[in-house]
């Protein structure tokens, strides 16, 4: 494993810093050849979050030995600061850095020319990993050809994955009636850094480039999960309906998610939801009440999670009390409702008082495949077709873990309440976690359905999300060295 983590780290300092497209400036090389090391490579924890990281090789001028260093440029954080279930903590606003400001402020520019771009980099440049794996593995030594057909398709589904997680930053909100027209970003598909002059294909184009290479690997990937941080065809399923989901083709993603869940029953690691009615007695400390639950299990043990990317932006923004939930959100929570515990009034580090409640912990959140979502994501597309049994079965499944199941039961004989009763569920569950950004781009332009709050006020000056800030400018940097590359209004 320390020779993988090792090539890893050489293959990892490729695409650190360049200065055409993916903030990379190659130190080295390491080529892999052995089908292990492929494999490898999609088994190493740097993969497991979304984060920007630079690494420097270095050798022992003794032994040769391979060494490496690394520093986290930063989190693919504006998900977390540009939602609207987050309010900034007055007092604490001037340490927010200048991006951070931008992004509450949901202004134009967030990124002076000289800045790196954690959103776009962080990103693209794990893509460059599972570039490596689909571009050499087929050719590698060792391995059966099922082995390798395996890890390729892990590789592309991932890859796509990775695409759509851009797209909801970076290309406008998916509109099948302007899709051929609207702008979507680019498809990195190859191990180079040297390519430069990268252009934007339609959103149309994106889409089914996404579409089809999840629809491609899933065939090919194990049905039976055996570990979190690798794909299986359970997690790809997923990732195919979440994709529809957000492209608002709710009949499509109601096939996928069911197939989804059909297959839970055959992983090899535990998948269940907790219920948190007998489970947070173990996960809270009264004394420690500022922590929340702080005995929760990590994102990537979590018998919750089907897949992990996880960030810690939450516990960042806690650890300097910068971000609290807002009042409308914090007051859809039950008294009996568990997951209150999740927040505090006060600082982490220390005792200063909040003007309103903060994520404390679990802090580090997984953004990738959940039970949690699956179910609220099924339900919803259940309840906008009008099956509202399923709805709110699945609905109840989720709430009775969450809260004594008297406070749990809900019925609803009309379809347009409990599609919101579903909304409101999803605020409850994924409050100060950045999930909510893909909610309030999917629902903005919905009619009936519209929860997004486009209102903040700082200071007495009231800032509002246009439906062009739904998408972040490209940063100038990246403009600089893509010349062809069209921007975001």
């Amino acid at each position: 494993m320390k020779k993988l983590n090792i090539l890893f780290i050489a293959v990892l300092t490729l695409v650190t810093g360049c200065k055409k497209f993916l903030d990379v400036e190659p130190k080295g090389k390491a080529i892999p050849t052995h089908f292990d090391h492929y494999n490898g490579l999609l088994n190493n924890p740097y993969l497991g979050g979304f984060q920007h990281l630079k690494f420097t090789s270095t050798s022992n001028a003794e032994t040769g030995e391979i060494g490496y260093s690394f520093s986290i440029l930063g989190d693919v954080s504006a998900p977390f600061y540009m939602s609207d279930d987050l309010q900034a903590n007055p007092s604490s606003f001037n340490n927010f850095t200048l991006v951070e400001q931008k992004y509450y402020r949901w202004d134009d520019e967030l990124y002076l020319p000289e800045d790196n771009s954690p959103d776009w980099g962080g990103l693209y440049s794990l893509n460059y990993a599972y570039n490596l794996v689909i571009a050499g593995t087929m050719n590698s030594e060792g391995g059966t050809a099922q082995q390798k057909e395996a890890v390729v398709a892990e590789a592309r589904a991932v890859r796509a994955y990775l695409h759509f997680w851009v797209a909801q930053m970076f290309a406008v909100p998916y509109n099948e009636a302007t899709a051929a027209n609207d702008l979507g970003i680019p498809m990195v598909v190859t191990p180079s850094t040297e390519e430069k002059n990268f252009t934007r294909p339609s959103n149309k184009v994106l889409y089914d480039f996404i579409i089809a290479e999840l629809q491609a690997a899933i065939p090919k990937l194990s049905e039976t999960t055996i570990n979190r941080n690798r794909l299986s065809r359970l997690g790809a399923q997923y990732m195919l309906g979440q994709v529809y989901f957000q492209m608002k083709k709710y009949d499509l993603a109601l096939k996928e998610f069911t197939t989804t869940q059909a297959l839970l029953s055959k992983s090899q690691v535990p998948m269940n939801l907790y219920d948190y009615n007998t489970k947070v007695a173990s996960w809270y400390v009264p004394f420690m009440s500022y922590m929340g639950l702080v005995n929760h299990p990590h994102p990537s043990v979590s018998e919750e999670n089907i897949y992990v990317k996880q960030t810690a932006v939450p516990l960042m923004s806690a650890m300097s009390t910068k971000m609290i939930l807002t009042p409308a959100v914090y007051s859809l929570f039950g008294d009996k409702d568990e997951r209150k515990k999740i927040y505090a009034s006060r600082g982490i580090f220390s005792s200063e008082q909040l003007p309103g409640v903060q994520r404390a912990g679990p802090g580090t959140v997984n953004m990738a495949p959940s039970i949690p979502n699956l179910l609220l994501m099924k339900a919803e597309c259940e309840a906008r077709s009008g099956n509202l049994t399923a709805a709110q079965s699945d609905l109840f499944q989720l709430r009775k873990n969450r809260m004594p199941e008297s406070d749990a039961k809900q019925t609803f004989t009309e379809k347009e309440p409990l599609v919101k009763a579903i909304l409101d569920e999803r605020l409850r569950e994924f409050a100060a976690t950045g999930l909510r950004w893909l909610d309030m781009r999917r629902l903005y332009d919905d009619q009936t359905y519209n929860n997004v709050n486009t209102k903040r006020v700082l200071d007495g000056k009231t800032y509002t999300l246009r439906k062009e800030r739904l998408t972040l400018r490209i940063p100038a940097n990246i403009l600089g060295y893509n010349p062809n590359m069209q921007n975001n209004l």
